[in-house]
């Protein structure tokens, strides 16, 4: 949900500023989509993302004029194709990172790149209410004075909105024992480490007294771990999806250093979103985004201490008179962000007059 999330936000800067500012995204065309080859399918994803760049550069020389183009996403490799076809302008051109920050922490060839577009003028748009990565990443304060750091959104969920599937409605249901419930949700990835994760979450599930809830759209990864012990929910839908965090009292995301260290997670802020407590790895992005303004979630610095964690955050599951949640949804809402954003990127504009 992360990326309509972010074009949302985008937007709103756009409509409260009472400067004239354009959002792009790139559209990246699927080339040959009944191609069977994993290898030529790779390669045509690069042929894709060029093209996509290629756009990006195109839209920004047309939105020149304007006092400012915010570019909704890029890859660091290809941004370079959007600099040479926007005829190397980049005077009032602010790009959103996703995961760019991190890929050029452990990559020293992206970290150069991410270091000359700094140069070539682009301005990025970071997460999570600090520039510190940037100073990680080789960036001088003045530098880092050229940028914007901007907190996660989060969308409060009203579960009565949600249009659920006849079975996920009798799976969630059939969680009538009076057990808190711990879920493991989202898509299956590597750097997710999910069936790692699932095999921790089964072996403390008698232990700390749960019920273990998997909400996926795919479970054929888990084909060999025998799941009788937990509930198993497709969340195909964005509906199910949500009704599956909704139903837990806490998530737990264990996610790859190596890919998340500098990043959020989208999960973490729909889980929030359901009024449901995250459990996550101490990582700067994500430990700010649990905890500021009010602590929704428990963090943990190894596999080992997360029992320790899961017990902890079970403890905070309401009270029903906790205002830790709405809290988080004022202070997080895209309103509230959209404004504080307008005015940094407003104060830029009148900088570079």
């Amino acid at each position: 949900m992360t990326d309509c999330v972010y074009f949302t936000l985008l937007n709103r800067v756009a409509e409260l500023s009472k400067y004239d500012i354009s959002v792009i995204t790139g559209n990246e065309p699927k080339l040959f989509p009944s191609l069977k080859d994993a290898r030529l399918r790779k390669i045509l994803k690069i042929f894709q993302l060029i093209i996509c760049h290629i756009e990006l550069g195109q839209k920004v020389l047309k939105n020149k004029h304007r006092d400012a183009v915010l570019i909704h996403g890029f890859s660091t490799e290809f941004l370079i194709f959007t600099y040479a076809f926007s005829l190397f302008w980049t005077k009032n051109v602010y790009v959103l990172e996703h995961h760019n920050v991190q890929q050029a922490f452990y990559n020293p060839i992206l970290r150069l790149m991410f270091k000359i577009y700094h140069l070539f003028g682009y301005r990025y748009l970071v997460n999570e209410g600090s520039l510190s990565p940037l100073k990680n990443l080789g960036f001088s304060e003045q530098e880092i004075d050229q940028h914007i750091s901007f907190r996660f959104p989060v969308e409060r969920i009203d579960p009565s909105s949600l249009f659920i599937s006849d079975a996920a409605i009798i799976q969630l249901n059939s969680n009538k024992i009076k057990k808190k419930k711990v879920g493991l949700v989202g898509r299956v990835r590597q750097e997710k480490k999910s069936g790692r994760t699932l095999n921790l979450l089964l072996k403390l599930q008698k232990k700390l007294d749960f019920l273990l809830i998997i909400g996926t759209n795919d479970f054929s990864s888990f084909s060999q771990i025998n799941l009788d012990e937990a509930e198993l929910v497709n969340t195909s839908s964005k509906d199910n999806y949500f009704a599956v965090l909704t139903s837990c009292d806490i998530i737990v995301l264990n996610y790859e250093e190596s890919k998340y260290f500098y990043r959020t997670s989208g999960v973490a802020a729909d889980a929030i979103g359901t009024r449901t407590y995250v459990v996550c790895p101490n990582f700067p992005m994500m430990s700010h985004q649990l905890n500021y303004p009010t602590q929704v979630g428990i963090l943990y610095d190894d596999e080992s201490d997360l029992e320790m964690a899961i017990k902890q955050a079970l403890e905070l599951v309401p009270p029903l008179e906790n205002t830790a949640f709405e809290s988080h949804y004022v202070e997080r809402s895209i309103e509230n962000i959209a404004l504080a954003l307008t005015k940094d990127i407003e104060s830029q504009i009148e900088l570079s007059r």
